[in-house]
């Protein structure tokens, strides 16, 4: 099963157990996160089929949230201040 298929709620919801158990300095955490947010893109630019807890607009931002988090991460481990 790719992630593509899992459901939007099971996706936020390891992304969300990622930033809070995981040490985001590690690089295979900040990869699992990004394959994770990289499938919640591709559901956020298709309409929901049938119910969807999150509306387009939401799911956006948390991916743009998540994403200026990845991006703080790799700037602090580069050694340039954010």
């Amino acid at each position: 099963m790719e992630l593509t298929e899992t459901p939007e709620f099971v996706l936020i919801q390891f992304c969300d157990i990622i930033i809070r158990k995981q040490d985001l300095r590690n690089p295979d955490a900040r990869y699992m996160l990004d394959e994770t947010v990289n499938a919640l893109k591709v559901k956020a630019e298709k309409e929901p089929y049938g119910y969807s807890p999150f509306d387009r607009k939401g799911l956006k931002e948390y991916i743009a949230h998540i994403e200026d988090l990845l991006m703080k991460f790799d700037l602090q481990q580069s050694g340039i201040p954010s």
